[in-house]
């Protein structure tokens, strides 16, 4: 089953001594999506999609759109998704015949969710079609429950911002998120897409620098490996609230013995480190209501309050 894990994901089970645990998960990866899966995929009404922009950036995107926007083809071995006007993101991610591209179904209300990697078959008018090279499911940890409604009427395009630097209220909107969702490439291009929850204020900052604890999962490694081999990412923040989304592109630092040093590091000593290159903010292609359901009962305490600053013991990663 090893086999299933490229060499990034084998080096940080590896290091974590999880290979055992890994290898029983990986069962769960298939090549293609198993009927009894496709129904789920056809419910959803919103995705995360990850990628990477004609220049080589990566990029992850909240796609709102309506229920059975996402189609299932035969076998399993395909998904389409009708992007109507939005065109996905395409202003970020390259969308031509061959691109790499990871997908998240995801249904907050449930906690159920199923990551898709695969390769762009074709775009064909507002219809996008992946070929699927691996889907598996994910444990419901870290999940803050919402039960999300879309309107149809689509968001305030005069709430466009973009930047290099991060302002103060875009450094708010991180630290006080309560989940995120992050992109992350391997070296053949190979996309995946992934959600990050906690109590709000697990994501740090120090000064331009994001770091990210690394709760216990599923021991695949699955972002951490890519991070390994293709140290950057895509992240996106979603503001439920006023509709909009915040995207990041930048680079990675991993830091796998912080135990101690900096907060919420829980028992894995694990975070990593995100500095920006790029932010975009942008309203969603429909305005979304979200009503709070529960906090996920897995997520770990929070050191400190709600400031930018974690400890000054933590080396800012520049």
């Amino acid at each position: 089953m090893l086999a299933m894990f490229h060499p990034g994901e084998l080096a940080i089970q590896r290091a974590t001594g999880v290979r055992d645990i890994a290898a029983a998960n990986s069962k769960l990866i298939w090549s293609s999506i198993p009927d009894h899966v496709a129904p789920f995929v056809a419910a959803q009404s919103y995705c995360v999609v990850g990628g990477v922009s004609a220049v080589g950036d990566v990029w992850a995107d909240f796609l709102v759109a309506t229920t059975g926007f996402t189609t299932v083809g035969a076998n399993g071995a395909s998904v389409t998704l009708s992007l109507g006007s939005d065109k996905l993101g395409a202003r970020h991610l390259d969308l031509n015949a061959g691109s790499h591209l990871g997908l998240l179904f995801i249904d907050l209300a449930t906690r159920k969710r199923l990551r898709v990697n695969g390769r762009i078959a074709g775009v064909t008018g507002q219809k996008l079609t992946l070929t699927v090279d691996q889907a598996y499911p994910n444990c419901p940890k870290y999940i803050q429950a919402r039960h999300l409604t879309t309107t149809g009427t689509p968001g305030d395009p005069h709430s466009d911002e973009a930047g290099a630097n991060l302002p103060d209220h875009v450094l708010t909107w991180i630290t006080n998120a309560d989940m995120f969702f992050v992109a992350s490439t391997s070296t053949d291009g190979s996309a995946d897409v992934s959600h990050r929850g906690g109590k709000p204020g697990f994501v740090h900052a120090r000064g331009q620098t994001l770091f990210i604890p690394d709760y216990p999962g599923n021991s695949m490694f699955s972002t951490l490996g890519n991070f390994l081999l293709n140290p950057s990412a895509g992240l996106v923040f979603v503001d439920f609230e006023t509709s909009r989304r915040l995207q990041l592109t930048g680079d990675i630092e991993l830091e796998f013995d912080a135990r101690g040093a900096l907060p919420a590091s829980v028992d894995t000593g694990r975070w990593w480190k995100f500095r920006a290159k790029k932010y975009v903010i942008s309203p969603m292609r429909s305005q979304v209501s979200a009503k709070f359901i529960s906090a996920s009962p897995f997520n770990p305490s929070v050191a400190a309050a709600s400031t930018h600053s974690i400890s000054p013991t933590a080396q800012d990663a520049g």
